[in-house]
């Protein structure tokens, strides 16, 4: 929604208007960029390791968990998510290290400084790690649909179900693993041609579409 947004509301008038980079507002192109791509963006990612993480727990441990517990880990797993998309936000709202729009370019690129380097370098790691844990808990919960026992319903019904977790184990692979796919797209592919309509594809478009594709 904050991607699909900051599009929507800034990428699309700043282009419209055909304004240079330098006539800009900076202070909300700064502000805009860090909640789409440093807030935003680690909510995501942190939710979907969550929600792993949750499927992991529902299906190893069924009977372990109390209505009152659940309510409460859902509540520290929100405001922990929170926290760290608050956090990567103004980490980014320092002095030429945020990620901006340059219209000049039709893309989305981070500022030209050693902060806005290591702020890259931060999210790439932090969506490395995220992504792993994300598919670690996938992994082990396909385990264990496909360990699970069969007896009691025919042989069709079970090969309809198992081929049905088998989809939704790479749906969520997949799922997983957008943000770690647009972060190689931005901070490498785009590198390998100069041309304003490759890097917008590997830049401006693959932002959006990994968090459509992830709605």
């Amino acid at each position: 929604m904050f991607v699909c947004g900051a599009f929507l509301f800034w990428v699309v008038p700043v282009t419209a208007l055909s304004l240079t980079y330098a006539k800009v507002p900076y202070l909300p192109n700064v502000f805009i960029g860090q909640i789409a791509s440093g807030g935003a963006y680690i909510l995501g990612a942190s939710i979907q390791m969550c929600m792993a993480a949750n499927r992991f727990f529902v299906i190893y441990f069924p009977f372990r968990q109390h209505k009152s517990k659940r309510s409460y880990a859902t509540y520290c797993a929100i405001t922990v998510c929170l926290a760290l998309a608050v956090t990567y936000t103004l980490l980014g709202l320092r002095k030429l290290c945020a990620y901006v729009y340059d219209p000049e370019i039709f893309s989305w690129r981070v500022e030209e400084s050693e902060c806005a380097d290591q702020m890259t370098t931060l999210i790439f790691w932090s969506i490395i790690v995220l992504a792993v844990s994300s598919n670690s808990f996938n992994v082990l919960t396909a385990m264990k649909f496909l360990c699970a026992s069969t007896s009691g319903i025919r042989q069709a019904d079970a090969a309809r179900r198992r081929k049905k977790r088998l989809w939704l184990f790479v749906q969520c692979v997949i799922q997983d693993c957008l943000h770690l796919t647009d972060l190689v797209n931005s901070i490498f592919l785009f590198e390998l041609s100069d041309q304003v309509w490759f890097r917008y594809i590997f830049l401006c478009y693959s932002f959006l579409a990994i968090h459509a594709a992830d709605g």
